[in-house]
């Protein structure tokens, strides 16, 4: 009889575990529950189309043929009830499904700050997915035409991102961060005070070392203004809370699978206290094996590979997981950037820094962590080109004592490096996945 498997959630998690059973079981009944409105979309673009340089169907990776062609059913509902000890799930529909297999994929959500009146009218509560982002677009188009004014509560990455688009949008926008610079804690200090300075270029105005407190209302039940914890009112005409992302794990309370800190809590094979449940993506922790000791790295690439090992061990395989080296980049108000491996120590950690000659461009920034005599971190702001060798560097467990000034050149190689007896090397197979995903994407522009 055919296994029957349930995959909780359609994001780049979710699909690349049902896609995983798929080509593990031929004949397996795979089922994909996905609580958000729209098909698997690239996340990672949003910002991309609120700005208009694409279009809500080049987001969509994957189109209802695609399943189709899987056999893999996908449900547009959520789930409930978790029943663990059961095998049994029911769905916000009403319907009952009985499982032989599950993986928990739910993901993350919005931080809800403790921030009084968030109920009012022209505030949203994150920047996380399609929802948020046409919401934002909407807001935009009817404030256009006069002078309106937008308060950001959040200066890290997604809040800064919301920040450029609507001031792209034509907005006055305003950025509260609660840390003492921008981009903190991705960005060091002098990172943030060059990000700072780009968004007052930009024309858009910020606040360091302070939060909302409170969100003021006119009379008919709208944001007018936002009352800072230094006593500051910043009118505004709409608001965007962007205060960070928690796990969606409370529809799991009473289910009997295990929590910490939040999170699902997994083993080093990504399995929880259920034989036959195991998690991947922005809802987990791992709590073993090469994990030990590091945060969750809740990013695209991460969380591709996790939804791969989670759908392998579900059938039986015993692979161990590990994402390798700390990867991540982006844009910042137009200014690209890249974080590789401890891209930004603790005093603790040992490391030695070191900062490089960036040409006498003032939105430049390239600092390179040692430890042991390998690169063991890179924070790059502004330009990009060394990344893929400075990578291959840190994945390579290259010896550069005696070449740390060389780093940075765009002629260096690392070929005839002496290779430390470390392995912390990155999944190739995620590459592969991540690159079919892109060319998925295109093909719907």
């Amino acid at each position: 009889m055919a296994k029957r498997y349930f995959v909780i959630g359609a994001g780049v998690a979710g699909i690349s575990a049902a896609e995983e059973i798929r080509r593990g079981d031929e004949s397996a009944e795979i089922t994909v529950i996905n609580g958000e409105s729209y098909p698997f979309y690239r996340r990672l673009s949003l910002s991309t189309y609120l700005q208009g340089h694409t279009t809500l169907p080049a987001l969509i990776v994957k189109q209802p043929q695609d399943y189709e062609a899987l056999a893999i059913t996908v449900l547009q509902d959520r789930v409930s009830q978790l029943e663990a000890d059961h095998n049994r799930l029911m769905l916000e529909s009403g319907e009952v499904c009985n499982y032989d297999g599950l993986v928990i994929a739910t993901g993350g959500k919005a931080l809800r700050p403790p921030i009084e009146g968030l109920e009012l009218t022209g505030v949203r509560l994150g920047y996380w997915d399609i929802e948020d982002t046409l919401w934002y677009e909407e807001r935009a188009k009817q404030v256009q035409g006069r002078k309106a004014r937008a308060v950001v509560v959040g200066g890290g990455v997604l809040g800064l991102e919301l920040a450029d688009c609507l001031n792209k949008a034509g907005l006055e926008v305003t950025v509260l961060q609660l840390t003492n610079w921008l981009g903190d804690p991705l960005a060091d200090e002098l990172a943030g005070r060059m990000i700072e300075e780009r968004v007052r270029e930009s024309g858009a105005d910020y606040r360091v070392g302070t939060s909302a407190t409170r969100l003021l209302s006119d009379e008919h039940g709208h944001v007018r203004a936002v009352v800072t914890s230094t006593g500051e009112e910043i009118a505004a005409d709409m608001v965007g809370i962007c205060c960070g992302i928690q796990p969606n794990v409370s529809w799991l309370e009473g289910s009997g699978v295990r929590l910490e800190r939040g999170c699902v809590a997994v083993n080093e094979v990504l399995g929880t206290n259920y034989a036959n449940i195991y998690a991947a993506g922005d809802c987990t922790w791992v709590q073993g094996g090469m994990m030990i000791g590091r945060r969750p790295n809740r990013t695209w690439q991460v969380a591709t590979l996790q939804g791969l090992v989670a759908a392998q061990n579900l059938l039986g395989a015993k692979r161990v997981y590990d994402e390798g080296l700390f990867y991540n980049a982006g844009v910042l108000y137009d200014l690209p950037y890249t974080l590789l491996g401890k891209f930004n120590p603790a005093p603790e950690e040992g490391c030695e820094s070191r900062l490089y000659d960036t040409a006498g461009d003032p939105f430049a920034y390239f600092k390179l962590n040692f430890q042991d005599g390998r690169l063991v971190g890179a924070l790059l702001l502004g330009q990009q080109r060394r990344t893929p060798v400075l990578r291959k560097i840190m994945e390579g467990n290259y010896i550069v004592t005696g070449h740390e000034h060389e780093l940075m050149d765009l002629k260096f190689k690392p070929k005839g490096l002496p290779v430390a007896d470390i392995n912390n090397a990155g999944d190739a197979e995620v590459e592969s996945k991540l690159a079919a995903y892109a060319k998925a994407a295109q093909a719907t522009t």
